[in-house]
């Protein structure tokens, strides 16, 4: 299984904006530039609620970013939530996510 570090400086977050492959998917907007690091970031506005449902949207897109990085390609991915992620199903969530990284190919051959 791949360590993917966190994404934490604003100049890296605007690059990645910049230059990186982009889908919508139902749950959310997808970044993924490739690279020789492996880093993830998951992002939620106060567009989703308050900081408990927030905090809570992305330790879901957390966990499962982590189930899926074992399949996928060295870069930095971003996962910027959209309203309503929240009331979806876990097992939903993995599988809108596996299929928007087919689209973008990232997932290893």
């Amino acid at each position: 299984m791949n360590k993917f570090d966190s994404i934490s400086d604003a100049k890296e977050f605007s690059r990645v904006y910049q230059n990186a492959k982009k889908w919508h998917c139902d749950l959310a907007i997808v970044y993924f530039l490739e690279s020789d690091t492996s880093r993830f970031a998951a992002v939620a506005s106060k567009k989703i609620g308050k900081a408990v449902v927030r905090n809570r949207v992305k330790r879901v897109f957390r966990a499962a970013f982590s189930t899926l990085s074992s399949e996928l390609k060295n870069g930095i991915y971003i996962f910027i939530a959209k309203s309503g992620a929240d009331k979806v199903p876990f097992d939903k969530i993995c599988k809108n996510f596996k299929w928007a990284l087919k689209r973008m190919d990232s997932i290893k051959q």
